[in-house]
């Protein structure tokens, strides 16, 4: 593991300074509990800056928070010349983690054994940061530190930083990098043309810099960094220099230059200026060499913009990536990929075929075959009649939403049977674009505290829920941490189901005349999601959000994912459409639907949202399944089966398994099925693993 040199900025040690130390895991999703509590810390305290011989003092600590000053930690241990550790394990979802600290005198870091941070060293308190990789589960932390003399602090935070917002943006007021930053925010790329303006209110248009820094993953080989700017631009990679162009020029320009990379995790940092003028900043790379494959590109944007987050050759274009990242340090929702390859094909007619979940694009020699950019559940399309001979360039784009993640593509020469197994033969689905709708504006509550409580700081009216305040204060009524806000409106709806998105760092809940559709009301950075059906009309939402320390961010979405179903025709049957009831139920307190049910009992409606409770006494809130039975009258012809659920789900109708997603999951689900007329027999199983606890089930003559 490589430590990296990074920026300090704070208070010299003359200052007087309050002692924070508070670690805080970020999740993103509902997970099961580690072994040991969060913020459980069992620390020792040593009466030497060694950490030498046995401890003075132990004790437990559930949030590392001390104000020593010049005096001691505790009994037994001196004010000067004394150490401590800390040891914790914690549950950290897969991803890019940001360690941040700030030390008076020296601290090391480590996770699994692995030293992140090492700053051993008599120092001023002052920030830094590194960041590590860390793959999804429990880990252990530890934590060392020692006091040689005079004041004593400490503070140590991480959050998860990969996904949309990767690089860490430093921006000062002047072309030299000197002195604080005057903005800190996280860019999603290196991809800017700020014309003749200026990257945010608090810098000049003109004689401004930045520095910019990301640690992520590179497979082994040859890279060659490419930078578009004016100004002036350099870019280093684990501290060596590959591009030097710190110089005053204009557009058109491309410097380059290119470093041999070991397989593992490098921190590329960027630094750039501007003089005058127009202003714009490009930074990407790519791997050198043959590929054997597919070049595959990934993205940690839903828009295949800025730098890769990983160049990989790969010998097909074929995955299932679940719920999870193509690697570690990718977002598992909202990424792109391009794969591209010239292949040389045998005189003859093709048939392209592509599954995917979601978005898809498909280029032959620039020319777009095939465009399915939309949210899909694997759903199949195809092109035939392509005459083809020689060699071509195929190139394949692709988008994740949110949910499950999965592509397949391939091609067979028409007249020739497949290499590969062809899919199930049914007509293509177009499931219509969700809408977006658009609330606004909101009655907005602003409150000098994270518990909503006492009479609001300010009152004001916001257009739309979507901020993103970076490390500081959305109005200089409120702290820039530790603050909650409350916003309120009644805005009128289409008949059918809407689902509500979040992006929110920390926590955030979302209420539906009243119903709680979303709630993640704990520290956090992620998205959520949450669906109800409405009736056409108004209806009142209520937003509330609280920031608890360092980056500050919401934003909310409204999508109308189906309309109100018309009325049956009269020769339809009255079963032609889903959920309703009555079913039969069983509950299991396992999530295997093993042993006896523990409750048996009927249901009018398949369309249950537990949110973090128990669906019924005696059924634990997480790890339980259950299973739902019924008989339908249907017309007969085409149907097409949605289930929406968290977890995994499996349909069967008549004894034919239909849907199967049995593993931990959130997301929409869908099946074509060809049914006569007649009685026919639904059953549908589920599992909870933890956290949020929902399942629906609908269906629809096509």
């Amino acid at each position: 593991m490589r430590h990296h040199n990074t920026r300090r900025y704070g208070r010299r040690k003359g200052l007087t300074a309050v002692l924070v130390v508070a670690l805080a895991a970020i999740c993103v999703t509902a997970l099961p509990s580690p072994a040991v509590a969060q913020n459980n810390w069992y620390a020792e305290y040593f009466a030497n800056p060694t950490l030498a011989g046995a401890p003075v003092l132990t004790r437990f600590e559930n949030q590392l928070d001390a104000n020593w000053g010049g005096g001691s930690p505790g009994q037994g241990v001196p004010a000067d010349n004394f150490s401590a550790r800390w040891t914790g394990d914690f549950w950290f979802d897969a991803g890019t983690y940001r360690f941040s600290y700030l030390s008076d005198d020296g601290l090391r870091i480590w996770v699994d054994g692995v030293l992140v941070v090492d700053d051993w060293q008599d120092q001023q308190a002052a920030w830094s940061f590194v960041d590590h990789v860390i793959p999804r589960g429990t880990h252990t932390v530890r934590v060392e530190y020692y006091e040689r003399n005079g004041g004593a602090q400490i503070q140590v935070a991480w959050e998860r930083v990969s996904g949309s917002d990767v690089w860490r943006g430093e921006y000062y007021d002047n072309r030299a990098l000197s002195g604080s930053p005057a903005l800190v925010r996280y860019d999603p790329a290196i991809d800017f043309d700020w014309g003749g303006g200026s990257p945010d209110a608090s810098l000049p248009s003109d004689n401004f810099s930045v520095r910019w820094t990301r640690t992520l993953g590179f497979e082994a080989g040859t890279y060659r960094f490419f930078a578009s700017t004016d100004d002036g631009v350099r870019i280093a990679v684990d501290g060596q220099r590959v591009v030097d162009a710190w110089y005053n020029q204009k557009l058109p320009n491309t410097h380059s230059g290119d470093l041999t990379l070991s397989s593992g995790q490098h921190t590329v940092e960027v630094t750039y200026y501007e003089h005058g003028g127009q202003a714009s900043a490009h930074v990407w790379w790519n791997r050198l060499g043959a590929f054997r494959g597919w070049e595959g590109r990934y993205y940690g944007n839903p828009e295949l913009r800025g730098s890769p987050e990983l160049i990989r050759d790969d010998a097909a274009i074929n995955f299932d990536w679940g719920e999870g990242a193509p690697v570690p340090w990718m977002p598992a929702d909202n990424f792109s990929v391009v794969w591209e390859q010239d292949v040389t094909f045998q005189p003859g007619t093709y048939q392209f075929n592509v599954r995917s979940d979601d978005g898809v694009r498909v280029w032959i020699d620039n020319g777009l075959v095939m465009d399915y950019w939309q949210a899909m559940d694997y759903e199949y399309h195809y092109v035939s009649g392509i005459d083809l001979e020689g060699t071509h360039t195929i190139k394949v784009e692709y988008y994740e939403r949110a949910g499950g993640a999965r592509i397949r593509f391939w091609w067979e020469r028409q007249g020739v049977p497949s290499v590969q197994p062809t899919p199930t033969p049914t007509t293509p689905v177009q499931e219509p674009e969700p809408e977006e709708l658009q609330l606004g504006p909101w009655q907005a509550e602003y409150f000098d505290n994270y518990q909503l409580s006492g009479a609001p700081a300010l009152t004001r009216q916001d257009q739309t829920i979507d901020f993103d305040w970076g490390w500081g204060t959305p109005t200089p009524e409120v702290g820039r941490d530790n603050f909650s806000v409350r916003w309120s409106g009644t805005f009128s709806f289409p008949a059918g189901r809407t689902c509500f998105s979040t992006t929110s760092d920390d926590g955030i809940r979302l209420f539906v005349d009243g119903q709680r559709v979303i709630d993640a009301w704990r520290p956090m950075r992620g998205s959520r999601t949450g669906c109800v059906t409405l009736s056409a009309g108004a209806h009142d939402v209520r937003v509330e959000y609280f920031e608890r320390l360092q980056a500050a961010t919401v934003r909310v979405r409204a999508e109308q994912t189906s309309q109100a179903a018309p009325p049956a025709t009269p020769q339809a049957a009255a079963d032609d459409r889903g959920p309703g009831g009555p079913w039969r139920v069983v509950y299991y307190d396992n999530a295997r639907l093993a042993g006896d049910p523990v409750v048996s009992r009927q249901e009018e409606t398949l369309d249950v949202n537990w949110g973090w409770d128990s669906p019924a006494p005696g059924i634990p809130s997480d790890n339980f399944s259950a299973a739902w039975t019924r008989e339908v009258e249907l017309s007969g012809g085409r149907y097409l089966f949605s289930t929406y659920s968290d977890d995994g789900v499996r349909l069967i109708v008549d004894g034919e398994p239909v849907i199967d997603s049995w593993r931990p999951m959130r997301g929409y689900r869908r099946a074509i099925v060809d049914l006569s007329e007649g009685t026919h027999t639904l059953h549908l199983e589920y599992f909870e693993r933890g956290g949020i606890a929902l399942v629906r089930l609908d269906w629809r003559p096509q």
